[in-house]
């Protein structure tokens, strides 16, 4: 009869060694599984063709009540309990040491081997969980921080973007007001300077009416003055 080892069992159902534990203790009623006298687990055919049926029942989203029922329907009452086993080949178990010098030293070897490459294989899994989940906490410790430092240098940059427009409101107030000045008190010259023209103008204007009537008054003198003179000596009519 060719049995299996824990492991074997698993990967020909295509499951976990830890669930099918938690199955036989769940099923245990309707599932049995030997064991040798060291304590092994020994897993058949017969087992594993069960084992995957609960394994797509349970994937079906079926309750372990239900299974159970099905178990028994499919395969009738509950299994007695079988005598102990003693398997070809224990690979990954206890190690029944007396049996294993009846084979000689390369067997032993062997199996020694695969204990080892397990529990190595094992021991690697187990480190290189630690530190990928090690390497995970500092890899969101650092984006944490960066997240922080980005958050920081965001507020500042507006902080800054703020005081500025701030301050370019404030200067564009102050030039505007400054250009208003500027505007007001040209507006002011130029009003200042026209009236000082039309004043000028109307000083032209009043000096030359006086000039004029000052030239008429010389002319009306010397008329009335000098009117029996001849007229070589009319020097007033040049005027």
């Amino acid at each position: 009869m060719k049995t299996y080892t824990l492991r074997e069992a698993a990967k020909k159902i295509g499951t976990t060694a830890r669930d099918l534990k938690q199955w036989e203790k769940q099923f245990t009623q309707w599932i049995t599984v030997p064991r040798t006298s060291q304590g092994a687990r020994i897993y058949t055919d017969e087992l594993i063709h069960r084992f995957r049926q609960i394994r797509m029942l349970l994937e079906e989203g079926r309750h372990p009540r239900e299974i159970a029922d099905l178990i028994t329907q499919m395969n009738g009452r509950p299994a007695d309990p079988p005598a102990p086993v003693e398997p070809d080949v224990m690979e990954g178990e206890i190690i029944d040491v007396p049996r294993l010098l009846r084979h000689g030293a390369p067997y032993i070897a062997e199996q020694l081997v695969a204990r080892v490459k397990d529990e190595l294989v094992d021991a690697v899994k187990r480190e290189a969980a630690d530190t990928i989940q090690q390497a995970m906490r500092e890899v969101k410790g650092q984006l944490d921080h960066l997240g922080e430092q980005t958050s920081a240098a965001a507020e500042t940059v507006r902080r800054s973007l703020q005081d500025y427009q701030e301050a370019w409101q404030q200067k564009t107030e102050q030039l505007h007001e400054h250009l208003e000045t500027v505007v007001a008190f040209c507006h002011e010259e130029k009003a200042r300077q026209e009236q000082e023209r039309k004043q000028l103008e109307q000083r032209i204007i009043e000096r030359e009416k006086a000039f004029r009537e000052l030239v008429l008054s010389f002319r009306q003198t010397a008329a009335n003055t000098n009117a029996g003179r001849s007229r070589t000596n009319k020097w007033w009519k040049f005027w």
